[in-house]
Order: C-alpha cells, then sequence, then structure tokens
C-alpha cells in the first residue's frame, strides 16, 4: 500500500463525459498567411531609410531570409544569407525588423473574403487581431495571447472563470467566444481571398510553394505552435474541414499540497512568464528558446519584441548566428539521471527547459481534419475555405487527485491489520486510551488515599 502511494501519488478519473460546450470557451483559431512580404512595399519601404546603392537581388534574398525566419526552420535562411549578400546586411542594421515585417504583411482584408461564426455573418477583421508567435505576425480567433487581447485576464479554469467576472462584463474585447451547438457550419468558417501574385516574391514558389494559409488551432490561453497545423491552398472551392473534441482535466486542491517533484505539474498562480500572463507549458518553451537565442546572439526575433526594452531585437547582420544555432533548439537535454536512448551528445545538448512542467490544470482538443470540395457559392468563389467545429455537443472532463490522502492511507493499514491480525489500529488506539485512562485513575485514587486529614 504504501508503496502504490509513493510511487503513483496521483490519480486521473474521468469525471465527466458530456460536459457542456458553454462551460469551456471555444478554442482559439490562427491563420497565417505563407506569403508574409508584399514586394512592393517592401521595396519602397528600404529604398526610402537606406541612401546607398544596391543590387535588386541583394534585396531579394535579404527578403527570402525574412520569409523563412520562422522556428524551427531557422537553418533555412543559410543559404540565402552566404550568398555574397553580408555587406548589403550591415547597411541595413539600422532597419527596425519589426516594423519592417509589421508594413509588409498582407492586411486583415487582403486575407479575409468573408467570415461566420455561429451561422451569422461577420467582418473578419472585427473576429480576427493581430497574432505573435514563432512563425512570425499571423491573425488570431478568439486568442488572449493577441496583440488586441493582451491586455485582458487570463482565462484560468471551469472553476475560476476570470472570463465572466463582473469586473470584465463591460470589456467586449475581452470576452471569449463560446458555443453550445456541434456540427458543420455551427461554429466558425473562414474564406480566403488571393495573395496578388504580383505582390510575391521573385522565389516565393521555391520557398513557400504555391499561395496558401496555414491554419492552427490552439487553447485560448496558449500561443499557437510553430510549424504545426493545416494548409489550405488558394484553389477555389476548396474546404477543409477540422473537427474538434475538447478534453479537460482539472486538478484537485488536495493536488496543490503535494510537492511539484510528485505532481509534476504548475497551478497558474505558481510560475510567472515575459511571454504571457498565464502559464502553459507550450509558453514556458517559446520563453525558454528566445533566452537561448539572447544568450547565443544578444537578441530576440523581431515578432516577440514586447518581452523587455533591454533586450534589443535582432537586426540584419544577427540573422546568420540564430540560423547557426537552430539545431539547438530543436531539443532539450534530457532530466538528469541514466536514462536510456539518448546519445552522451544529446544528453548534454545545451538548451535545457526541464523547468517548464505541464499545467495541473490542462486543455488539449483532439482535432479530425478532412478535405474536400464544396459546391457553396461563396466556397466556390473563394480562394479556399475552412470550416471549425465541434465534434460532438459535449466535451470529456478529467479529475486528478491523490491517490491516497493521509487519512486514507491510515484507514487502508487498519484495514489491513484487521483483516491479517485480528485487530485494526484503532483498536490499538483504543487501548491505548483506556490504559492511559486507568493509569490516571490509579494516580487519582493513590493520591487521595494518602492525603493526611487535619484534626481540629
Amino acid at each position: 500500500m504504501w508503496l502504490k502511494f509513493n510511487s503513483s501519488p496521483t490519480v486521473t478519473a474521468v469525471k465527466d463525459t458530456h460536459l457542456a460546450l458553454y462551460s469551456l470557451p471555444f478554442p482559439a483559431v490562427n491563420v497565417c498567411p505563407m506569403d508574409k512580404i508584399k514586394r512592393s512595399v517592401a521595396y519602397k519601404y528600404v529604398a526610402d531609410r537606406i541612401n546607398v546603392s544596391y543590387q535588386e537581388s541583394e534585396l531579394d534574398n535579404f527578403l527570402n531570409v525574412l520569409t523563412l525566419f520562422q522556428h524551427p526552420l531557422y537553418s533555412r535562411m543559410l543559404y540565402y544569407l552566404n550568398s555574397g549578400i553580408s555587406g548589403f546586411l550591415s547597411q541595413l542594421t539600422a532597419i527596425n525588423i519589426t516594423d519592417f515585417m509589421l508594413q509588409v504583411l498582407p492586411t486583415c482584408n487582403e486575407v479575409f473574403n468573408a467570415c461566420f461564426w455561429i451561422g451569422h455573418s461577420y467582418n473578419c477583421c472585427d473576429l480576427f487581431s493581430l497574432q505573435r508567435s514563432e512563425e512570425g505576425f499571423c491573425y488570431s480567433f478568439n486568442s488572449l495571447t493577441s496583440v488586441k487581447k493582451s491586455e485582458c485576464p487570463m482565462f484560468s479554469t471551469l472553476d475560476t472563470d476570470m472570463d465572466t467576472t463582473h469586473t470584465n462584463s463591460t470589456n467586449w474585447e475581452c470576452i471569449l467566444r463560446r458555443n453550445t451547438a456541434a456540427g458543420s457550419t455551427s461554429g466558425l468558417q473562414i474564406f480566403f481571398k488571393q495573395f496578388t501574385k504580383s505582390e510575391r516574391l521573385k522565389n516565393a514558389s521555391k520557398i513557400t510553394g504555391q499561395p496558401a494559409v496555414r491554419v492552427q488551432v490552439f487553447y485560448v490561453n496558449e500561443y499557437p505552435e510553430s510549424g504545426m497545423g493545416s494548409i489550405v491552398t488558394a484553389k477555389k472551392g476548396t474546404k477543409l474541414s477540422i473537427m474538434v473534441k475538447p478534453f479537460v482535466t482539472i486538478s484537485t486542491d488536495r493536488i496543490k499540497h503535494l510537492p511539484v517533484v510528485e505532481r509534476f505539474c504548475y497551478f497558474p498562480d505558481e510560475q510567472h512568464l515575459s511571454v504571457s500572463k498565464s502559464y502553459t507549458q507550450k509558453s514556458c518553451l517559446i520563453e525558454c528558446r528566445l533566452n537561448y537565442l539572447h544568450i547565443k546572439c544578444g537578441c530576440r526575433p523581431y515578432y516577440f519584441n514586447m518581452l523587455d526594452n533591454r533586450i534589443p531585437i535582432c537586426n540584419s547582420t544577427q540573422l546568420l548566428c540564430i540560423a547557426q544555432h537552430n539545431s539547438e533548439l530543436r531539443f532539450y537535454s534530457p532530466p538528469i539521471g541514466n536514462i536510456r536512448g539518448f546519445l552522451m551528445t544529446e544528453m548534454k545538448s545545451p538548451l535545457n527547459c526541464s523547468q517548464c512542467l505541464p499545467t495541473c490544470h490542462e486543455s488539449v482538443f483532439d482535432l479530425d481534419v478532412d478535405y474536400s470540395l464544396d459546391s457553396l457559392p461563396l466556397t466556390r468563389h473563394s480562394y479556399g475555405s475552412v470550416d471549425i467545429f465541434y465534434r460532438n455537443e459535449g466535451a470529456v472532463k478529467y479529475e486528478r487527485d491523490v491517490t491516497f490522502g493521509w487519512i486514507d492511507l491510515l484507514v487502508s493499514f487498519g484495514g489491513i491489520a484487521g483483516l491479517f491480525l485480528g485487530f485494526s489500529l484503532l483498536t490499538i488506539i483504543e487501548f491505548v486510551y483506556w490504559g492511559i485512562k486507568f493509569l490516571i485513575y490509579q494516580y487519582n485514587k493513590s493520591s487521595s488515599s494518602n492525603k493526611i486529614t487535619p484534626k481540629y
């Protein structure tokens, strides 16, 4: 019994297989254009800010580098960085890459054709806002890590829903959208425009392929995971259906009394990050990689420029350093100990993110993806569409609790003693109790008999 308690201090059990959908926020959705740079705007931006002569091919290679400036593809920048443009890059150090990428990014109106939420038509730019990610600048829906919602309180758990508190009820920017229905067209529908061919980079077909967008579904408190998601190519009539099945895990208060090394998770108020107001494992890993780049290259990528004014944003000459350390960002050093399956060089990986544990309250999504052709008139006149909806009318809720409390453990030991020895621990306690009471009685009796009564 003690071995079971010591080896598995926590247990997770299904609490509800049909949790109401309205009790949790609809998933956040991120849309990243594969073409992140409008060529004519980029040409004008550079021409207005540097007064030296340069070859157009040098600028094209620089734009190719910035297009590939995203985790985990930093190493792909090396081909263009080593194409003889080092002298040109040294002349671009005065250019703020964050401002540059914001100016050349396709606007919301240039990306989206139409949007529907729970069957109602909306202006896409009212639903989507600028989103920072390790893939660059994108547009997101219902994300608390977006630029527009950066000052909003974070959604914590089902039991402490900061989203529905009275103090936040009048700030509509901070209200998370929810849904009650399941099935096709019951959630979020997005229809896209085609990126203007004349605005594509000269080598765009080799770098990003044909015009497309990347669609990512993630939890509202997190950042979208770079390199993940589904690609929607700019073809008329194509439709991507994403069916979402939510799973929620809630930890009881008794879990919090266990040491972190035993429960192996953090509660929201136990860790604080600079990239997010709410702790999540993915956000912690992002911060870990950013800190590593700061140590190695002395800067941080342009898309997380809001973190700390004391840390500079990587300029044009520091891009080579980031590309050279790309492989180190893909693998974290394993926990210290004799772990099989790792080479000695892997055990000594310089990137240590062991402090990034999972969250004790966690929400994950099981996604089913399906591509098809749609005969809907709006789909036929749009260059790709996405339909994101719940698969079922309910979510699955898990509860994480301690395997045994001390009282449970004591009762279990008592039951085992009663089974094998014919008595329980409670019986022993009773014997001790009555024994002490008998000794007190005898002591008091002896004291009274030896007491001398005065004579008058």
